[in-house]
């Protein structure tokens, strides 16, 4: 019978730090880069650390894209990799104002970083000229097309109308040029919106998008969709519904129409999900499902608080993770432990 088991866990980084992203490089060594400052408020800058021993110990790096101070500037990236090495780092930079009750943001700028020497030292960050008004929600790596193409997904996030569009923006060029957008999940017209988005290539061509539906109009999470392209991303089949009723989600292609698919059960007895599933099409199997992180807490939605005051008192989230061979995996996701924001690191073997 198909099903996940784990091996063992620790510790990536432990100062204040949330939404990690993995990449492994061509010596098998893996890079991790993570936001540190405010934990998952991401009010500080984003920083790397590396592990020479398939994730067992982490040793940090350096920063990735240090914060500002004059105007006062934060960023947090997300890592990918292109098939030559250089490792990409995409995100939001936010410009933000001190006001006499809080920090603000006053202007957000999608921005690339790019490193040739294994995440050691990085590049000035470039702005993307982006074909929607921002402020934005970029949850997602750049993507690395099998053709050469690079994609970078991002969400709108509009006064209050949370993902009312997901697009992704095309390069031909290696970044130099994005001339193309295409539009992944949008709003019909009822206040539905496409929260933290994920995709993945499967097979040449072919990708997964996923996303945390809301219905923002009356403040209610729906079950997550998925839509499939098979045109390298420029169009897209969906939203389909899945069977599942949670959050963040996260696929990592096994191979044919297999994933491993990880989620944020925010509700009841909260924790994170590891899943087996099948999807083509409109069709999504779920094989197997058991719990990755245990949380040990409880929220319920109620009239009184709205899912967004909820969300500040979630204390996990954001699991990504990176294939290591045909069996096992590496996972990792934020929580907060002790008191302290951290990232922790997950090793699975998937039989299938």
């Amino acid at each position: 019978m198909s099903h996940i088991e784990i091996l063992d866990s620790g510790y990536v980084d432990r100062e204040d730090s949330a939404f990690a992203t993995i990449v492994r490089l061509d010596d098998g060594d893996l890079v991790c880069g993570f936001s540190r400052g405010g934990g998952h408020y991401a009010l500080g800058d984003t920083h790397c650390a590396r592990s020479a021993d398939n994730g067992q110990t982490w040793t940090y790096q350096g920063v990735v894209l240090a914060r500002e101070t004059n105007p006062p500037k934060t960023n947090h990236l997300r890592l990918s990799r292109t098939r030559e090495g250089m490792i990409l780092a995409y995100g939001q930079r936010d410009v933000r104002q001190y006001t006499q009750d809080a920090l603000i943001t006053t202007h957000s700028e999608p921005v690339l970083c790019r490193s040739t020497d294994g995440g050691q030292t990085w590049l000035e960050p470039e702005i993307i000229p982006f074909q929607i008004e921002g402020p934005y929600e970029i949850s997602n790596p750049i993507v690395i097309a099998n053709d050469g193409r690079w994609l970078a997904p991002t969400a709108t996030l509009h006064d209050g109308r949370y993902g009312e569009v997901v697009v992704v923006h095309e390069s031909c060029d290696e970044g130099e040029t994005w001339p193309e957008m295409y539009t992944v999940f949008q709003d019909p017209g009822t206040g539905i919106g496409y929260l933290e988005q994920k995709l993945v290539e499967c097979k040449s061509g072919h990708l997964l998008a996923c996303a945390w539906v809301q219905d923002f109009a009356n403040d209610t999470d729906l079950k997550n969709a998925y839509s499939f392209s098979i045109d390298g991303g420029r169009s897209w089949d969906g939203p389909h519904p899945t069977s599942i009723q949670g959050q963040t989600m996260t696929p990592i292609w096994l191979g044919d129409d297999r994933f491993m698919v990880l989620y944020n059960k925010r509700f009841g007895d909260q924790s994170i999900q590891m899943c087996l599933v099948r999807a083509v099409e409109d069709r999504w199997e779920l094989t197997f499902e058991d719990i990755l992180y245990d949380s040990r807490a409880k929220l319920e939605l109620t009239n009184e608080i709205s899912s967004q005051e909820q969300i500040r008192l979630i204390e996990f989230g954001y699991p990504m993770g990176v294939r290591m061979d045909d069996n096992t995996a590496l996972t990792v996701h934020w929580c907060v432990e002790e008191g302290v924001s951290c990232i922790r690191w997950t090793q699975l073997q998937i039989i299938w």
